[in-house]
């Protein structure tokens, strides 16, 4: 058997030491920003190509309307989107803003969203339009949920992505998380 050197680190990995007031969306966006990647692809979508700058301000313009509409850090938000560049603006945004988002399988079965929004308390649900029909039959009927927000071009009576970040800034200081 070998045995292990001071400069082993397999069994005592090096710390490594996080800032109290660190917050890991800012951190990935704004990293990539100052290395000069902003108009690097970042997002390719069925839409288009975005860039970092286009993503951060999409992120930043999420978490001010998170804001806007009185959801507060720590508070859980779920996520039902399609693959498009509303599903990292609202995931990284929503971190940005110190709430919690919840991604799930856009696959799942009716019953199992009821669950999971009951037993996670989500106050929102973010949600693809293409996908409402699957959630309609259960939102009345969830006690913590606030606010639907659906992306696409039809709201379905609710909060549209789309109008609601067109109102919002595309700047905004992340939350120490």
């Amino acid at each position: 058997m070998a045995e292990l050197s001071s400069a082993d680190h397999s069994m005592n990995p090096p710390q490594v030491r996080i800032p109290r007031d660190y917050n890991a969306a800012h951190d990935l966006l704004e990293r990539n920003l100052k290395a000069g990647r902003g108009g690097k692809t970042a997002v390719i979508d069925d839409a288009g190509s975005y860039t970092y700058q286009d993503l951060t301000h999409r992120a930043n313009r999420f978490a001010n309307a998170l804001e806007a509409l009185g959801i507060a850090r720590e508070q859980r938000i779920m996520l039902a989107l399609h693959d498009s560049i509303d599903f990292p603006a609202a995931f990284l945004g929503a971190i940005k803003a110190g709430v919690v988002p919840i991604p799930v399988n856009t696959l799942l079965p009716t019953k199992d969203f009821d669950h999971m929004l009951r037993d996670s308390r989500a106050c929102t649900l973010v949600v693809s339009q293409a996908l409402y029909d699957t959630f309609a039959p259960i939102l009345k009927n969830q006690p913590a949920l606030r606010h639907i927000i659906v992306s696409g071009s039809d709201a379905k009576g609710h909060l549209l992505l789309s109008h609601l970040c067109a109102q919002a800034a595309p700047e905004f200081k992340a939350v120490d998380t």
